[in-house]
Order: structure tokens, then sequence, then C-alpha cells
């Protein structure tokens, strides 16, 4: 998981090389290279506008951040690392990156008809979210 985790988020030319999801921790706590925002949305296929408002990140300062190429914030860097753990996971466990994607933004019985994407922006949510892809690994209705 840390390898795919690694490359959807641009590689070790944008984040480094980190071997263990512990070596996650550094990284974040340094702030994401702005990079990492193109890496997202290419791997992703979904817009700046749509991953940005879920995890209620302001778009003009990401925009500042990518055109003066600075570091996330140590708090924007985990909402990108929740965005992009799920997404990486749920592509695993559905078996691929349209379904996860789809299933990222389609609402949720299982999380109070909440879509997955708009959760993220909170441990609880997220925690939630993993929850719920951990249920439906294991063949639990969700």
């Amino acid at each position: 998981n840390v390898t795919e985790l690694t490359k959807f988020m641009g590689g070790s030319a944008v984040i480094g090389s980190p071997r263990t999801a512990f070596e996650f921790i550094e990284i974040i706590r340094q702030g994401l290279p702005a990079k990492v925002i193109e890496s997202i949305v290419k791997s992703s296929a979904m817009s700046e506008e749509t991953i940005f408002t879920s995890l209620r990140m302001a778009k003009r300062t990401a925009a500042r951040r990518k055109a003066n190429a600075e570091r996330l914030k140590a708090a924007e860097s985990e909402l990108i690392f929740r965005f992009s753990r799920v997404l990486v996971s749920a592509t695993e466990i559905l078996g691929d990156r349209d379904k996860a994607r789809d299933w990222l933004l389609s609402e949720n019985r299982a999380l109070k008809g909440e879509r997955p994407i708009d959760l993220l922006d909170t441990g609880i949510g997220f925690d939630n979210v993993i929850k719920v892809l951990q249920r439906i690994d294991t063949g639990v209705y969700s």
C-alpha cells in the first residue's frame, strides 16, 4: 500500500521514498511539496475544485503555493494524505480507480448518507470511511 500511495502522490520525485506508513509522518510534518496537488488531480481523475471543496481547503491558498513552488502546511498535507490513502485503499478493494472514484463521490448509507469524500476533512470522518472500506473488503455489506 505504501508503494501505491507513493505513486499516487507523484512518486519519489515529488514526495520522497517512504518505505513504511510511519515514515509519512515526518513527510507530512515538513509539508508536502505543492507539486503533489497536480499528482493527485491526475491520479484521481478529479478536478482540483472537487478535491479542495470536499476537503475544505482554500483554493486560492493552494494556487499560491503551487505558483510559488512552496510546501503545503502540515494540516493541508494531512488532508491530501487522507484523500490519497482512501482513494488508493478503495482502488485496491473495489478493483479499479473508476469504481473507487465513483464510490468516493456517492452517498453512502453506512456513512449516514454522506459522500465519503466529504468526511475526509476530519479525523473522525476519515476513520469512519476507512472502517467502511474494511467492512467492504471483508465482505460485509456497506
